[in-house]
């Protein structure tokens, strides 16, 4: 006979039913958190390796990089000095042959010109190469006469407008039959902007409008074609200043002007406000001056108009000498370049500055040099494009 089970039998029954279903339950679970800690630490570690690998690439990238940029600079200097020794070669072959031919022709020969295609000229050739260094003295030497384009009748065109070459010809002429072979201001060419470029092209810029620096206690000495020295023997500053807004260049101004500090010489050299040195006063060298920009050699840094642009510079005027490029774009930009070797342009430290003209067409900032020692200045430029 088969007994019949109590409720308490059929419960207990159940639960022991229920164990094994529970066991397996909380076993399932413990495995899964186990899984996804195992995934989460593996993704953890991924990410870490990952990290590393882009952290090394990007190590091994800048790495080519600055290898890179190290190959092309150091291939661009090998470029460089090879151009700097081919072109000295070439500076020494044709001074040589200048040497060995200094000219060909006679300062009393005659030359016939067809200038621009409208009127023969006739003119002596020791008019023509007054100024030794000049490309047009260089043109009428003599080395060149059978080189030189000519006309069908034999005469050496020169193609220039008739009118600017005339102009020339007149200067030249003037100084030749001045005992001081000079030619008073006044009586010079009315400046445009067709008669500087021809003049540019000649290399007679200095020679029609030579340079003209004003100031007290220095003295002037030329001692190139474009090139004067200036130098004083006070112990105090003494300031020289190209006044350029008054007369023929008042619209134009002065573009660009070189200067090169001798060893030893102290001073300040840049644009300075006109307005603040009407009676030559010599800025503070040490103080910022509204609207002016310069360089103080002796301090080494470049102010400008309201702040200091450049500090603690890599010359020093005791040691060496200081070259320095002042240019002006014929707007309103300004800017001072010091180059770290005098005798190579490729190398050097510009600051730049906006000063304000005091009214239309007029300007107001001259090239300025304050200096106690020597000062050697070349290659002034005139902004002929405001001309």
């Amino acid at each position: 006979m088969q007994k019949t089970s109590t409720p308490q039998a059929a419960r207990s029954l159940q639960i022991a039913q229920r164990r094994p279903t529970t066991t397996c339950h909380l076993y399932v679970v413990s495995s899964r958190a186990e899984q996804r800690a195992e995934s989460e630490n593996q993704l953890t570690s991924n990410k870490g390796l990952k990290r590393k690998r882009k952290s090394s690439d990007m190590s091994a990238d800048n790495n080519h990089i600055t290898g890179l940029t190290a190959q092309i600079n150091s291939l661009l200097l090998s470029k460089e000095k090879e151009l700097n020794k081919r072109e000295a070669d070439f500076d020494r072959r044709v001074s040589l042959y200048e040497t060995d031919n200094p000219t060909m022709g006679n300062d009393t020969d005659i030359i016939q010109l067809n200038v621009g295609g409208s009127q023969n000229i006739a003119v002596l050739r020791r008019t023509l190469t007054q100024f030794e260094d000049s490309v047009l003295a260089a043109k009428f030497s003599g080395r060149w006469d059978d080189s030189m384009e000519k006309d069908r009748d034999g005469n050496i065109f020169i193609d220039q407008n008739f009118n600017n070459f005339q102009k020339l010809l007149d200067y030249l002429r003037m100084r030749m039959n001045s005992p001081s072979k000079q030619v008073p201001e006044k009586h010079r060419p009315t400046p445009t902007y067709s008669f500087c470029s021809m003049l540019e092209y000649y290399s007679l810029m200095p020679a029609v409008y030579p340079h003209t620096w004003v100031g007290r206690n220095f003295s002037r000495e030329e001692i190139s074609y474009g090139t004067v020295v200036l130098s004083t023997k006070r112990v105090t500053p003494t300031a020289a200043l190209a006044f350029y807004d008054v007369g023929a260049f008042k619209k134009a101004g002065v573009s660009e002007f070189t200067v090169e500090f001798e060893k030893g010489t102290k001073g300040i050299v840049g644009w300075v406000n006109g307005t603040q040195n009407k009676d030559h006063v010599i800025p503070q060298p040490y103080k910022i001056i509204p609207n002016s920009i310069f360089l103080n050699v002796t301090e080494r840094k470049i102010l400008g108009p309201d702040t200091i642009l450049k500090e603690n510079m890599n010359i020093d005027h005791i040691k060496s000498a200081t070259k320095i490029v002042c240019r002006h774009d014929g707007k309103l930009q300004y800017s001072i370049e010091v180059l770290d070797d005098v005798f190579d342009s490729s190398t050097s430290q510009v600051a730049e500055a906006t000063l304000v003209r005091s009214s239309v067409g007029s300007y107001p900032v001259f090239p300025f040099i304050s200096f106690i020692g020597k000062v050697k200045v070349s290659d002034l430029k005139y902004a002929i494009d405001e001309l």
